[in-house]
């Protein structure tokens, strides 16, 4: 019980603001002293690994849209500045820190999509099929290329290498599982047992 009343957000998903363009309120000011932080290797607030922080990388998009729309990386500060002062005044936009070293798919980033239905008795149900969606671009944290760093599909379609490694740039989850039993045969990863336990706790810890 004392473990769970400690839990925050942030056990499950990378330090974020909510960022007001124009204008420097608390919420910039603590970006700002974090991003200084983490430049200068004081990571004791970061719940995520050291290794996500050597770059200091950070995810700005707007707070109101999706399909991978307005996404910028930056690991300026000045950059950032310019950024959000180029933008409307008073529009809402989300600063998170980059995963820098996520787990690849034969040295490209992918994400993992899965559908889940919420009743009106708040019954939660897991599709057991969720799917795998690939980037078209090997990873490289010094290339800044969105086809790189996001694998939204209304994005990666444009791209000239859409569909040379998967059709699609979908794969199903066994997939992921014969890559991980290869690379990591040591490890006894299974997919279904350990890695759905723990997408349900997040959906459940998201839905809450």
């Amino acid at each position: 019980i004392l473990a769970a009343s400690r839990y925050t957000v942030f056990e499950s998903t990378p330090t974020t603001f909510i960022i007001t363009a124009g204008d420097e309120n608390q919420e910039y000011k603590n970006f700002c002293a974090r991003f200084v932080e983490i430049a200068q290797k004081r990571l004791s607030k970061e719940h995520v690994p050291e290794k996500h922080c050597q770059e200091n990388l950070w995810l700005i998009k707007p707070a109101n849209m999706n399909q991978g729309k307005g996404i910028e990386i930056f690991r300026n500060m000045k950059d950032i500045e310019a950024f959000f002062n180029s933008q409307p005044m008073n529009s809402y936009w989300v600063a998170q820190k980059y995963i820098e070293r996520p787990l690849l798919y034969y040295g490209r980033k992918f994400d993992i999509r899965v559908w889940v239905l919420v009743t009106y008795k708040m019954e939660i149900f897991f599709y057991t099929k969720p799917y795998m969606r690939t980037s078209s671009d090997e990873y490289d944290m010094n290339n800044f290329n969105n086809y790189v760093h996001l694998t939204n599909n209304c994005l990666q379609k444009y791209g000239e290498k859409f569909g040379k490694f998967e059709d699609g740039n979908t794969l199903p989850m066994s997939r992921l599982q014969e890559y991980i039993d290869e690379q990591y045969p040591n490890l006894g990863v299974s997919v279904e047992k350990h890695l759905f336990k723990r997408m349900k706790d997040l959906i459940i810890d998201s839905i809450l």
